[in-house]
């Protein structure tokens, strides 16, 4: 049979993360690290000699041991000397100092030699640790230097207070530190990492630049300076709780307006009674530390009998628009022939089960957000709503100059709005990052375009072995097997909050899917087997390969053929978009060709940086909106899903000309509300219609994990089926041979063309870097460098936890953020033990590949760590070529 085929499309734009900060190590020397690495290699190797002399060394000192007294005066002692040393060679230790030159070493076989090596490892290990002290106070001085940078006092000032507190202290001197000082070295450690190495689109050190993929401009500016633009902003769940508090207080409340909940149904019990089914939320209190709204999700049933059938039929006339409060009480009281003072009470009651809700008045997408919101408070009584306006107040003082304010002017602007934030909410201390802040800058990742279209071709290679590796596509089967199991094949579900909640099943299903539970695979179609026996075969073929003794293999074409072979026609004709992140290995300072490691593979059309898109000029987000139109189906209209929940990297321009209008929330642009649209079941999966019967195409936009919404928009974004990938199988083998091996095990790199799919990776015991009882700070330094040269680990990797088991999308969402670590830095070991511990006791480091000093962006500052990626999407159609964007518009930006 011929493996269907499908069309590669990439996206017009070619997208670079760009650390302002320029790498440099926090190694003092290139020289004293030179020589400490040459050290620590001779001490290897010193022990791989002496382990090749040691049984016949032992078996000697056996055989020689009771005639070594023997044979005139001046050899007592001999026996004892040789018996010592038998114990030292055995336990492998160092031998008693009397030994060294002592004259039984001539008359052993090979003691002499093992002496020797003995001796000049205790130089090699007396030189490193005699030069610790000096290097650790020279790294403290570089330390000291990256705390005086500006963008390092602006960018931790962000961060956390006690943060920025450790990077003023530390700039502030270079005498040797203090016990608080040195408290906080781990933290600065951190912070010196993710400033050089370590790109995040979430703080001042990482910028984002956008380029025409066909024309990249990047090049021929080779360079030339960095110039950034930062955008600073409220965080908005700070305004959405100040909205909560607002509804909660008697005096605001009558200003405010308010609606029927979209979650309420009418439903007729068993026994025949009218019921109204109320599917509520009930909002986390602000608390330290959250950033997005935190929610439970809950169903109440109300008998509409008596006097509240009557209130409820009154609200479904008089609220099914957002209406004032005191306007809502008076026109209820006038319908129902109640006096006006009566009705409060009841409409307070409904408002606690989440009948009536308040109602923004913007939608949160809305650039004039905070200022309506402003508008409002400054209008209502009372003493919240005053608390609320003065903290907008502060935060447009704030914000006024916030993007050239330096670091101490910025922390005492935070510090302003945490406490005026805080007490806005009625939650002291909770507010305690009220200020996000993205950043833009001129030049991104010099990628030629001929490199570019390398990389796609091999990643349309590719393609099948990641259609078969989408852990998406199996939960997408899982829950069409939970959406059969209620509603039938060909079933159409018209509520589809009566079945998100059902949709939860679909998770540990989807996981005894993939462990391959023979309960779970009895229930499931031919289609979602033939996923999972070819996922299983390319599992096996990078298991395999990650097994292998070599340094570097490379994925077997033939073997993607054959997955290609095993996946069901469907899984062609569905559309798939992808963002590549990786970093760009170029042939001009390398000895290889160009080569793009791949740092992640996540779901696409815009979803990663559509949040830029409002600093941009317009033409720009008409492209990316076109294009995301261009792949949906012929046959559906996009919608964007634009999600709220107050988690400002979920901001998005309008990418289609109708938005998902979401339960209780306004929206900016029309479209169909949840409760008014359906899924049906058709042979090629879950399908979102209208009433009309016509489809949706929705795109998911927001930056939070869809399993971590409310269940309306999880469902609407998983049909939305946005790829995901998380690898886990290889990690578990790693870790199961971590097992196995008594805390060894390592994998390949592994590459496919120009692509360097996985780097080298090893498992690692978190122990490795605790101090063992008696040892010094330089004894820890040159331990650490041993036991890492044994393993064949590199002078830098990142680490991040190893696990075991699978990690589900929100698990892995969640998990720990990678930590570098340089093992020739005495301030990276010395602090690895605290910096590492919330990682858990095993860990999985990768080699830091590329590394800046041969990636990245050139500046006057030096050399800068970037990431770029690149949006490659697969729609049904002719295989073979690669098709460019096809938008006649402007492609600067």
């Amino acid at each position: 049979m011929s493996t269907p085929s499908f069309t590669l499309m990439e996206g017009p734009y070619l997208v670079s993360r760009v650390n302002l900060y320029p790498h440099r190590w926090l190694r003092a020397s290139d020289e004293g690290a030179r020589e400490d690495g040459a050290l620590a290699r001779s001490l290897v190797e010193e022990e791989h000699a002496r382990e090749r002399l040691r049984e016949d060394l032992l078996e000697a000192l056996h055989r020689a041991a009771p005639t070594l007294d023997e044979g005139g005066p001046g050899r007592e002692g001999h026996r004892r000397e040789a018996l010592a040393a038998k114990r030292a060679v055995f336990n492998r230790r160092p031998p008693r100092p009397t030994l060294y030159g002592h004259p039984v070493t001539a008359e052993v076989p090979g003691l002499a030699e093992w002496t020797e090596s003995r001796r000049r490892s205790e130089a090699a290990a007396a030189r490193m640790d005699d030069g610790h002290e000096s290097a650790l106070s020279a790294e403290r001085a570089v330390l000291a230097e990256w705390s005086r940078h500006p963008y390092v006092d602006r960018s931790t000032a962000l961060s956390s207070a006690d943060l920025h507190r450790a990077v003023a202290a530390r700039a502030a001197t270079d005498a040797d530190p203090d016990k608080r000082m040195r408290k906080a070295e781990a933290s600065l450690v951190r912070y010196f990492s993710r400033s050089t190495l370590k790109v995040s689109p979430y703080s001042l050190y990482t910028a984002v630049h956008f380029d025409d993929l066909e024309e990249p401009s990047s090049p021929g500016l080779a360079g030339g300076p960095l110039s950034p633009s930062p955008h600073a902003d409220l965080r908005r769940l700070l305004i959405r709780q100040a909205g909560r508090a607002l509804a909660a207080d008697p005096e605001a409340r009558p200003g405010l307006e308010w609606v029927l909940t979209g979650g309420a149904r009418r439903i007729t019990d068993a026994e025949g009674g009218p019921l109204l089914v109320v599917r509520r939320r009930r909002w986390t209190p602000p608390s330290s530390g959250l950033r997005a709204e935190a929610f439970g999700e809950e169903e109440v049933r109300l008998p509409l009998t008596g006097a509240r059938g009557r209130f409820v039929e009154a609200l479904e006339k008089r609220a099914a628009t957002p209406v004032r409060w005191d306007l809502l009480c008076e026109a209820v009281a006038a319908d129902l022939g109640y006096a006006p003072e009566q009705v409060p009470s009841v409409l307070e009651r409904l408002v606690d089960v989440g009948v009536l809700v308040p109602w923004a008045p913007a939608p949160e997408q809305s650039p004039g957000y905070g200022r309506r919101w402003h508008e409002l408070a400054r209008s209502l009584p009372g003493a919240t709503a005053e608390r609320v306006a003065s903290a907008f107040d502060a935060t447009e003082e704030v914000l006024s100059g916030f993007a050239e304010a330096d670091g101490a002017e910025r922390a005492r602007g935070v510090r302003r709005l945490q406490t005026v934030w805080s007490s806005a909410v009625g939650v002291e201390g909770s507010a305690t990052s009220p200020v996000v802040e993205d950043c833009l800058v001129s030049r991104g990742v010099p990628v030629e375009r001929p490199v570019t279209r390398r990389w796609s071709a091999d990643l349309e290679r590719l393609m099948p072995l990641l259609f078969a590796l989408d852990d998406q596509r199996v939960l997408s089967g899982a829950l069409e097997q939970v959406f059969v199991a209620h509603y039938g094949r060909g079933g159409r579900c018209s509520d589809l909050d009566a079945f998100a909640q059902h949709a939860r099943a679909a998770f540990p299903l989807t996981q005894r899917l993939m462990g391959g539970d023979p309960a779970a695979l009895a229930d499931a179609d031919e289609g979602l087997r033939r996923v999972l026996v070819a996922r299983a075969r390319a599992v096996d073929h990078l298991v395999g390969l990650g097994r292998s003794d070599a340094e570097r293999v490379e994925v077997d074409p033939a073997t993607v053929d054959e997955v290609a072979s095993l996946l069901p026609e469907r899984e062609f004709l569905a559309r798939r978009s992808f963002a590549v992140f990786g970093q760009a290995l170029t042939s001009e300072r390398t000895e290889h060709d160009d080569r793009l490691v791949i740092n992640h593979v996540y779901g696409g059309r815009a979803r990663y940086f559509s949040r830029f898109l409002g600093h941009l000029p317009e033409e720009v987000r008409a492209r990316v909106a076109e294009h995301v139109g261009r792949l949906g189906p012929e046959d559906s209209d996009t919608v964007h899903m634009r999600s709220a929940l107050g988690f400002n990297a979920n901001l998005s321009p309008a990418l289609a000309g109708e938005e998902v209008a979401l339960r209780d929330e306004p929206t900016l642009s029309p479209g169909p509300a949840t409760r008014d649209l359906a899924l049906v079941h058709t042979p090629n999966g879950l399908r979102l219609v209208r009433s009309d019967g016509s489809g949706i195409d929705p795109v998911y936009t927001g930056f939070l994990v869809p399993h971590a919404l409310p269940y309306d928009e999880m469902l609407v974004a998983m049909v939305a089926d946005s790829p995901f990938f998380s690898f886990g199988d290889l990690s578990i083998d790693l870790h199961e041979r971590w097992t196995e091996r008594n805390g060894t095990g390592e994998a390949p790199r592994i590459d496919f063309g120009s692509l360097t799919l996985f780097r080298r990776r090893w498992g690692l015991d978190t122990s490795m870097f605790t101090a063992r009882d008696g040892e010094s700070q330089a004894g820890l330094y040159r331990r650490v460098n041993v036991e890492r040269l044994r393993r064949g680990l590199p002078d830098e990797v990142f680490v991040r936890p190893l696990q075991g088991s699978r990690l589900g999308p929100l698990e892995r969402a969640m998990a720990p953020k990678p930590q570098h670590v340089d093992f020739l830095s005495r301030l990276h070991t010395t602090t690895a033990a605290k910096r590492l511990a919330h990682l858990g006791p095993t860990l999985m480091a990768e080699e830091l590949s590329p590394h800046p000093a041969t990636s990245g962006v050139d500046s006057p500052d030096g050399r800068h760590a970037a990431e770029v990626f690149l949006e490659l999407s697969t729609v049904p159609g002719a295989p073979g070529t690669v098709r460019p964007p096809e938008n006649p518009q402007a492609k600067r930006g």
